[in-house]
């Protein structure tokens, strides 16, 4: 039995998997509120008390949690957590434990992905070489990176803290929302405006410089919900046009920062878009906004446009690539 987890700033989700032919197969998982936790082991034991691993026990394990994993060791980005590799280990009674930066265990479902799991919104060049490296950015709680770097019949998977780097303002109006955010913030990275918050960062600025107007009705909804899920809701139904300004400027960020990564690694194999905001604003995303912010690359514009873009659709992804890395364990 192999146990795999995918632990967010919100949810966790942990599987118990078996291994059959090299193939793996999901005996089971669930869900759970990770704030309600003082750490992963206690989600964990949680867990294992609700579906017990048999008597075999636990053979491996792999955790993705959102952080740089250094000497295995990891503080959880946007949880008052410390998780140690050995700590895990103990609790599981097996050394053969690894933990890995989410966006890594995201990475390494990639190749196994489906047409079913991804959907395409940027076609890039089909007579392009798709064996090159592939990317995953993933807004949700934060904004995470990975890279695929592939190379013959190897792949490896690279962690990245991208997402704490400046924010890069392309126009008048995204200078006008840095100029903004350093009022309030004493860093303005690009995940300050690329995650469920910085969506809401988008949404104030609009607010407070005048260029759109809070009505009462959206102000309650603001003030009962959720902000994120309420300006998305609000944008994708059309019912607020200062929410319809604050996904499409979300969307040209995106967009360019895609392809600011995408250039860095030249991941000629693709940009695949993780994480829970993507799938849910995938209507916007395919209006046209991510492109003009994709597309604008000056003298490199070919490299770009070479790259095609998907949106990675199944919520398990991470889980499962957890559990392959469990595997090789």
């Amino acid at each position: 039995m192999i146990i795999a987890g995918d632990i967010g700033g919100t949810k966790a989700r942990l599987g118990l998997f078996e291994q059959d032919s090299e193939k793996l197969r999901l005996v089971v998982s669930a869900r759970y509120t990770s704030k309600e936790y003082p750490g992963l082991e206690a989600i964990i034991r949680r867990f294992l008390e609700q579906h017990p691993s048999g008597p075999e026990g636990i053979q491996s394990a792999c955790f993705g949690l959102p952080g740089p994993v250094v000497n295995g060791r990891v503080k959880v980005t946007n949880l008052p957590w410390e998780v140690v590799q050995t700590d895990v280990a103990e609790c599981l009674g097996t050394t053969k434990v690894r933990l890995v930066n989410d966006l890594v265990s995201t990475a390494a479902a990639v190749p196994a992905l489906g047409p079913e799991s991804l959907t395409e919104i940027y076609p890039g060049n089909k007579e392009t070489v798709r064996s090159g490296p592939c990317l995953v950015i993933a807004p949700g709680t934060g904004l995470g990176h990975a890279l695929i770097h592939r190379e013959d019949s190897r792949m490896t998977l690279l962690a990245s803290e991208g997402g704490h780097a400046n924010f890069a303002p392309t126009n008048p109006l995204e200078i006008e929302l840095l100029t903004y955010l350093q009022t309030k913030l004493p860093h303005v990275s690009v995940e300050s405006v690329l995650c469920g918050p910085g969506l809401f960062n988008i949404y104030s600025f609009l607010r407070d410089t005048g260029k759109g107007i809070e009505t009462p009705e959206l102000a309650a909804a603001l003030a009962a919900e959720d902000k994120a899920s309420v300006v998305t809701r609000c944008a994708l139904d059309g019912s607020h046009d200062i929410c319809v300004q604050a996904i499409g400027l979300f969307c040209i960020i995106l967009g360019a920062h895609a392809s600011n990564m995408a250039l860095n690694f030249l991941s000629t194999g693709g940009v695949f878009l993780g994480g829970g905001i993507p799938p849910k604003i995938a209507p916007a995303l395919a209006k046209g906004d991510f492109l003009k912010g994709y597309l604008k690359k000056g003298k490199c514009l070919n490299r770009v446009e070479a790259t095609p873009v998907y949106i990675i659709n199944d919520d398990q992804a991470s889980l499962f690539g957890a559990g392959a890395i469990a595997a090789t364990l």
